[in-house]
This record gives C-alpha cells, structure tokens and sequence, in this order.
C-alpha cells in the first residue's frame, strides 16, 4: 500500500470530492438543507460540507431530537463511507492507502450527538450510524447521485444547493419519508 504522500494529488482529490458527496448524498436523503461543499485550496485534498443550521436546539427529553442526532452521526460517517467508494472503485483501488486518516474531523463533530444520545457503547452506535450510510449510499440512485456530485465537485472545486438538487433528482433519488408528528 502506498503512503499517502506518495499518492497522486488529484487521486487524493477525488477521493476527497467522494467522502464530501457522500455527505451531500445521506444528508441530502434525510432532508438536511446543503448550502454548499468544496475542496480546499491548493490541492483540494480536504474538503468541507455545509448544510443550513437548524432552527432549533437539541433536547434529551424529546424523541425527536434524539433521531435527529443519530441521522447526524449518520450523516458525519458518510464521508468516510462515501470515500471508500472511491477507493474501491477501478481509480482508486490500487492507490488506497490502507488506512484513511480524513475522517478525524468527522469524529470530532459527532461528539456532541453521541454525549446527547449517551449510548452504552459510542463505538456500536458509530458502527450502526455508518452502516445506515453505507445502506443508503450503495442504493442505485444514490451511487449515480454520489459519483456525479463528486466529479462535479472535483472538477469545480465548489458546488451549491441548486446543483445538488438538480443532480439528486436526475439520478431518480428518493429522500426519507417525513417521519410521524
């Protein structure tokens, strides 16, 4: 397995524009309003992805919430998830390093929900959270959404809400259901 310094940039950039669509693609699918990603400069090896705030806070006490905040650690393993595409795809295969150390950042920010959901094992939940990702990735429009964002995303370095949703729905993709009030 190479080291990642010997690893091609613009691998390394496409792997990056695949964990950042799959960011797009799982957020997307829970009804999580992107604002925009990109890749940043000069090589565009890290990227991030930015969906609109929520209105309100996170309460123990309510069920929903908790929801909430499991469809986000859903959505912060989607990168890694949405990455290993990549990796394992006919580009990436013979590069892939072995061991992906882009997914630090994505730990960092799940902290918050998985201190909210207070499982007995953070561990399980972040394994169950990145098997629903990998699920709702692996579907076949949601593949096509994946690869056409990220090459996109590769190639322009930033792409916005409207691209997004113009390219979910052209791949035929389908968003959760509204869940039950």
């Amino acid at each position: 397995m190479p080291k990642l310094e010997a690893i091609p940039p613009a691998i390394r950039r496409a792997a990056c524009a695949f964990h950042e669509a799959g960011h797009i693609v799982v957020g997307w699918h829970h009804r999580r309003a992107i604002t925009h990603a990109w890749l940043r400069p000069p090589q565009g090896v890290s990227g991030e992805t930015c969906f609109e705030p929520y209105r309100r806070g996170f309460q123990a006490h309510r069920a929903g919430d908790l929801r909430r905040a499991e469809i986000e650690v859903t959505i912060l393993s989607a990168g890694q998830c949405g990455e290993m595409i990549y990796w394992n795809g006919a580009q990436g295969r013979k590069w892939y390093p072995g061991e992906l150390r882009s997914h630090g950042d994505d730990l960092d920010q799940m902290q918050p929900f998985i201190a909210l959901l207070q499982p007995p094992d953070a561990g399980l939940l972040r394994e169950h959270c990145a098997r629903a990702a990998t699920a709702i990735l692996y579907r076949p429009a949601m593949r096509t959404a994946q690869e056409t964002i990220a090459r996109r995303l590769d190639a322009a370095s930033r792409i916005g809400a409207d691209e997004v949703e113009a390219m979910m729905e052209e791949a035929g993709a389908q968003r959760a259901p509204l869940p039950e009030l």
